[in-house]
């Protein structure tokens, strides 16, 4: 008290404060909802804890309002990286080790696709009255020779070729895509009247996907009727479900003085760093303000939630 002396008491039951403070009453204790279990009681110094219940989480950087169900196991051909946590799914993923045996199918098909483009260039396979060079995209190789002669000739080049340098012909292939030309998904060998159709197994086509546009967040203003400042100060506790990790972080890009940002991690230390923050900025406080710094922060997604909430609790409307 001022020109004076302060008594401190010890806090009433369900009630705490975990930090020195001029304060008439204690903070009430949290009490954990139905899906979560309690880790640890409430004290006269530290606030109740609680968690999700097993087989449920709830992401730390995202408002908390239920907790969701974990994966029940991952999907074939991917195996637990980490087990399901209050805090995050089960995260699954291809098993170590796994490239590598797929190196030994993609390897020998790019070589047998260098072999057959090679073969095409230098193999005279011309059909009757097509000079070599006028048949087309060059996963077309064709001849008009009869068909044992054609083996013949194919498993000459072949003897040849298997002592090319590895490396030439992996340089020729990156020439080639930075042509920007696909690689034959097929090729043709054609002799006289008759095909063979030859696919290669390990080549998909994908279509191309456009990348989606980033949509700009639209400004909030006090839904109508709102008092602006007691609507803003009603986002406090809202913007506090963001991940603790990012609450000083979070003061110092509102500059903040470092006496100002929380001295723990209690939603109610986050509710008194906003009220300065409110109470020197006055009537230029703005939520945009508090969701454009969470932007800075590379916690968009968390703003976007955030913004969302507001406007489904009927604080703020979209401009």
């Amino acid at each position: 008290e001022q020109n004076g002396s302060s008594e401190c008491l010890p806090c009433k039951v369900e009630e705490f404060m975990e930090y020195p403070n001029f304060f008439h009453s204690c903070y009430e204790c949290r009490k954990c909802r139905e899906d979560q279990v309690e880790l640890s009681p409430c004290q006269a110094t530290r606030n109740t804890e609680c968690a999700c219940k097993e087989g449920t989480f709830c992401d730390p950087n995202l408002p908390c309002e239920m907790c969701e169900k974990c994966q029940p196991r991952c999907p074939e051909g991917q195996v637990v990286l980490s087990p399901c946590t209050p805090y995050s799914d089960l995260q699954c993923g291809p098993a170590k080790g796994t490239g590598s045996s797929y190196l030994w199918i993609i390897i020998p098909g790019v070589i047998l696709l260098l072999i057959v483009l090679f073969i095409c260039k230098y193999l005279s396979c011309s059909p009757a009255g097509i000079p070599a060079g006028q048949l087309g995209p060059p996963n077309m190789v064709c001849a008009s020779l009869p068909p044992q002669e054609v083996h013949t000739r194919l498993m000459q080049r072949l003897s040849r070729y298997g002592r090319v340098n590895v490396g030439t012909q992996d340089n020729d292939l990156n020439e080639q895509r930075s042509q920007d030309q696909p690689l034959p998904g097929a090729v043709d060998i054609c002799a006289g009247t008759w095909c063979v159709l030859q696919t290669l197994p390990f080549q998909v086509m994908l279509p191309s996907a456009p990348s989606p546009r980033a949509r700009p967040r639209r400004d909030l203003v006090p839904q109508t009727g709102k008092e602006p400042i007691s609507a803003l100060r009603g986002t406090f506790y809202i913007f506090a479900g963001i991940n603790s990790n990012y609450w000083k972080k979070f003061g110092r890009s509102l500059d903040l003085p470092e006496n100002d940002l929380p001295f723990d991690r209690t939603q109610d230390a986050f509710y008194e760093m906003l009220s300065k923050w409110l109470e020197r900025e006055g009537s230029k406080a703005s939520v945009n303000t508090l969701l454009e710094t969470l932007d800075q922060l590379d916690l968009s997604g968390v703003a976007d939630d955030i913004s969302s909430k507001l406007v489904k609790r009927g604080l703020f409307k979209s401009e």
